[in-house]
């Protein structure tokens, strides 16, 4: 045993360096193929794990590096169930796959039973990259994918905390107790992939009812955010703030878009706009002296960047001025002092009609 892991040691730094190249070249896959990824992480196995598996009583290996399948571990925590199967097509078409354990999955376990789920795949890498010069020196290195979704996680590390890797480590007092909570936990992963579908079914008719203008449609957030899109006049209101200085930034992911709808939404709740109709009586204002008097003064320097949300919000400042507060901003949207009472003075001198 210690000349193998003598052996290992001298290799580890080679495994680390696969290791990370490996988890990099997973996330650049999903990313390219649109899988939104909660977290990926990696690690080759340290000495002292390997000589206690080694060590485990019951098991005997004539060539412990070429037999031990996880030298080499990578974790794709995913947000949804559905996504799963997404992966597991990608790791089969990206790598060579030795072998793929499904035995944790909910099919597998009877009506009556709940506990550890996830898919676990033990590859290399295909023979065209494992050719690649960046690769050649790992070509034949293995590794073991495990892929699961965030709850799947959550479920593995508390069952890990409480030291409760088999049923049989649970005591029979506490069984069922756990197993119920195992059901919350499937159940919930279940829940959230619904209200992604409902989320996208929402945006789908949204496009549908603004697309109809539908006067007295009321103003949620899916609404919102496709009338911004095909809006007209707001677009034009848009290209003149360009004009006045203004630049719209790129969403660098699809999340950064609910940074201020939200926001919006909420004022538009409180201020009491709730149609269609109310918002297109918003955006006919005349928004230019207020606007084009907030740009350098507010930033000081350079152009201010926002995003097609911000710039709604902006209106909804200028247009209902005398409804917000430089405390008021401050406190429920963090803006800075300066820029909140820059905003507002310049909406009370021109007040947009």
């Amino acid at each position: 045993m210690d000349d193998v892991i003598r052996q290992y040691r001298e290799l580890l730094p080679t495994y680390e360096s696969f290791t990370f190249k490996l988890e990099n070249l997973i996330a650049d896959v999903l990313k390219v193929e649109g899988i939104r990824v909660h977290f990926t992480e990696s690690r080759a196995k340290t000495p002292g794990s390997l000589k206690e598996k080694i060590s485990r009583p019951g098991k005997s290996y004539d060539d412990p590096l070429n037999q031990i399948p996880d030298l080499v571990g990578i974790r794709v925590v995913l947000y949804y169930q559905d996504d799963i199967e997404k992966v597991g097509d990608l790791i089969k078409r990206e790598f060579e796959v030795l072998e793929e354990e499904r035995s944790h999955q909910i099919s597998e376990y009877s009506p009556d039973q709940f506990g550890y789920l996830s898919v676990h795949y033990l590859i290399r890498l295909n023979k065209t990259r494992a050719n690649l010069i960046e690769w050649k020196a790992t070509g034949s290195f293995r590794a073991e994918i495990q892929v699961r979704t965030v709850l799947q996680h959550s479920w593995a590390a508390i069952s890990h905390a409480l030291q409760y890797k088999r049923e049989g480590d649970v005591p029979i007092s506490l069984r069922r107790k756990l197993f119920r909570l195992a059901g919350l936990f499937e159940l919930a992963d279940e829940e959230f992939m619904e209200l992604r579908h409902a989320g996208t079914r929402l945006a789908e008719e949204s496009r549908e009812v603004v697309k109809r203008n539908n006067d007295l449609a009321r103003l949620d957030a899916p609404v919102v955010r496709e009338f911004i899109s095909s809006s007209l006049r707001f677009k034009e209101i848009m290209q003149s703030m360009r004009q006045i200085g203004f630049v719209f930034k790129t969403l660098d992911a699809p999340d950064d878009r609910h940074d201020y709808l939200g926001v919006v939404i909420e004022e538009f709740e409180r201020l009491g706009l709730s149609t269609i109709r109310d918002l297109n009586g918003l955006l006919a204002k005349n928004f230019g002296s207020y606007l084009a008097d907030i740009d350098h003064p507010v930033t000081g320097h350079g152009p201010w960047k926002v995003s097609s949300e911000f710039a709604l919000l902006l209106l909804v400042i200028g247009a209902y001025a005398d409804r917000f507060s430089v405390e008021y901003l401050e406190k429920s949207g963090g803006w800075h002092r300066d820029v909140a009472k820059a905003v507002l003075n310049s909406a009370l001198r021109n007040r947009p009609a």
